[in-house]
């Protein structure tokens, strides 16, 4: 059996807070992702992955503090996913935003939302992966980015494996 042609798992991401940070998440980005940051960070805590072989094809995780305790108490999952799309579409160059599926709530994950969503602009037209947490005053976003033209089903299966990978970790204290 050729084991070297196997695809080999990625490694973890684990943002382990500081002494004055409270939060803390796991994520898998697929294999040969390479971590960097924006320029500009927007975000209390934000880092982004990306392929080295595919342009466009990149994962980010933002961190951000809420006065909320559950992410139901900011909507159901279709009105999050409005909310999501009418920031998409309020983007500079985006001209259509439309979902790509119905958004799911995953309660065995912990109850987080999933929305998918397909964005035209100027740039092209981009598929978007998103899983939402609110876990202990904390907004926890994955958002997975990749051109439209380049999903194929192993892509598919890498963005799903990465976005089931993504959770908030409980911090001791």
């Amino acid at each position: 059996v050729e084991t070297s042609l196997a695809p080999q798992p990625s490694e973890p991401y684990i943002r382990q807070p500081s002494s004055k940070e409270k939060f803390s998440y796991i994520v898998t980005p697929p294999k040969s992702f390479v971590p960097g940051n924006k320029p500009l960070k927007t975000h209390l805590d934000e880092i982004n992955f990306s392929s080295p072989d595919v342009k466009g094809y990149t994962v980010g995780v933002t961190v951000d503090p809420v006065r909320i305790s559950s992410i139901r108490q900011f909507g159901t999952p279709e009105e999050v996913a409005a909310r999501v799309v009418t920031a998409e579409v309020n983007r500079d160059g985006v001209f259509q935003v439309t979902l790509a599926k119905d958004p799911l709530e995953d309660k065995d994950a912990g109850g987080c939302y999933d929305i998918e969503y397909i964005s035209e602009g100027k740039r092209g037209i981009k598929h978007f992966t998103t899983r939402i947490f609110v876990r202990d005053g904390f907004l926890y976003v994955l958002t997975v980015q990749l051109k439209e033209n380049d999903i194929d089903k192993t892509k598919e299966k890498e963005i799903m494996d990465c976005v089931r990978s993504f959770k908030p970790l409980m911090i001791s204290t």
